[in-house]
């Protein structure tokens, strides 16, 4: 599959991908501005590249929670797999690990997360909307750990479910089939820490949080020993009018200070993206919608080929930026 430009690939998925499906992965909250504002918001901020540096090749190795990965992109959490292809999540998970990266499942899945574990032997986290039944959570946990996920991912900002319009404006509602669960369990809505550490302490794991938008909770984050954050607003789909993630993104990352790995999601779609948001003090950036109009359209070879043709685009980026290795590229590359 030829990509000259990943944002071309979401009118191509739409094509193949079943009207109720696509309506749901493409959906936005409100009135989609947040879903914009966060591809808009890369716009502001501009690259300077630095010449005459005598570099020649460059290194986009990345480490994440132990994890070696042959580029600093790994994939997120996101339903609608089964919508976009017949693999599910085997299919992207095989993609992500012939990239040589990291894919992250979740506790709503189509495929159970043995399946899909199965299906890859690259690196895995295991996101989870955590049950309000407390045995059922555990349940989930250490099914987790035992088919070899590498770390935990609550996602902190499903407390009022979502706003989405797309599904209402188009006179249907999606309810996804999961593979995990033999009957839907209530998800538990009124999170507190008290439900970090419970993971914490159920698993042994690294535990993350997903849903940071704000310096003050990635500083306490940190403080209650989450092994990382992921910078996000739920690519535009929970509550519109939120800002943009990188527009949150450096406060962030100085109120994190290095001492706790930063991936970001929202708005991915040129290796130039991710460059900005690497500078801007992300350790990784987190793609979805993508890499589902890739599935959509090839595959695990289209979501091996989204995840090569970003990396091929960070690549260049970094030659021009004057970056041999992820670990140059900093706020100094850009005017912002």
């Amino acid at each position: 599959m030829e990509i000259i430009n990943v944002r071309d690939l979401e009118a191509a998925a739409q094509k193949v991908i079943p009207t109720v499906g696509f309506g749901y992965i493409s959906g936005s909250a409100g009135e989609g501005w947040t879903k914009r504002e966060n591809e808009a918001a890369f716009k502001r901020v501009t690259i300077m590249p630095h010449y005459l540096t005598g570099y020649g090749s460059t290194d986009l190795t990345a480490s994440l929670l132990g994890s070696k990965l042959s580029l600093p992109i790994i994939v997120s959490v996101m339903g609608g797999h089964g919508m976009a292809h017949v693999t599910a999540e085997a299919g992207t998970a095989k993609g992500a690990a012939e990239a040589g990266t990291l894919f992250t499942t979740g506790s709503q899945s189509t495929l159970s997360m043995e399946e899909i574990a199965q299906a890859s032997p690259g690196p895995k986290w295991f996101q989870i909307y955590l049950p309000a039944d407390r045995g059922k959570a555990r349940e989930l946990l250490e099914r987790a750990k035992a088919a070899g996920y590498l770390a935990i991912v609550l996602t902190i900002d499903g407390v009022g479910g979502g706003t989405a319009q797309t599904e209402w404006r188009n006179r249907f509602r999606v309810s996804l089939p999961s593979g995990n669960f033999s009957e839907r369990s209530p998800q538990k809505r009124n999170l507190g820490w008290e439900d970090v550490e419970f993971i914490q302490m159920a698993t042994r794991l690294p535990v993350l949080i997903k849903g940071v938008l704000s310096a003050e909770l990635a500083a306490e984050a940190v403080e209650r020993g989450c092994a990382g954050i992921q910078v996000s607003n739920h690519g535009g789909r929970n509550l519109d009018d939120v800002p943009a993630t990188i527009t949150v993104l450096p406060r962030i990352a100085e109120a994190v200070g290095g001492r706790i790995p930063i991936i970001m999601d929202g708005g991915i779609r040129r290796g130039q993206d991710v460059f900005k948001a690497l500078a801007l003090g992300a350790n990784a950036v987190a793609v979805a919608r993508p890499v589902i109009y890739g599935l959509a359209l090839g595959g695990w070879m289209g979501v091996q080929g989204v995840l090569e043709h970003l990396k091929a685009e960070l690549e260049v980026t970094m030659r021009h930026a004057g970056a041999r290795s992820i670990s140059e590229i900093s706020r100094r590359s850009l005017t912002v």
